[in-house]
């Protein structure tokens, strides 16, 4: 069995990591908007959809920055950051389908989130259920 220990250095890795994808990601929406939109997303680089893309890599700056900070000063709150991602997700995906809001587009990107939102749900359960473990 895995050691508490072992589990939160293995959600620091992964925190470290998702940071580093967080700020490529977010170097993508805006230093290298137009090619991500046409290459990546698959939709027309319309200006508005340039802003909207640019937002969203600003909030991808902001929590790479965000999970460095944690990693170097609050290890402690890996695994639950780590946890929360994924959970965002849904919610926003919930949010949107109630809306009816489908994309159109290719998406490409898409199929990199899935792994990095299950990468980040695996190492967060990993460390939980070692802690639960490690309670009883």
């Amino acid at each position: 069995m895995i050691s508490k220990e072992t589990a939160l250095k293995i959600n620091l890795v992964v925190l470290f990591l998702a940071g580093l994808m967080d700020i490529n990601r977010g170097i993508a929406h805006t230093f290298r908007v137009r090619h991500s939109a046409i290459n990546l997303a698959g939709i027309a680089p319309i200006p508005d959809s340039l802003v909207l893309m640019g937002a969203f890599g600003i909030s991808n700056f902001l929590t790479g920055f965000i999970y460095f900070l944690i990693f170097w000063k609050a290890k402690h709150l890996a695994p639950y950051v780590l946890f929360l991602i994924p959970v965002s997700y849904l919610i926003g995906g919930m949010g949107m389908t109630y809306q009816n809001v489908k994309g159109e587009g290719q998406f490409i990107g898409q199929y990199m989130m899935a792994v990095y939102l299950a990468i980040c749900l695996l190492a967060s359960l990993i460390y939980l259920l070692t802690r639960k473990k490690n309670v009883n």
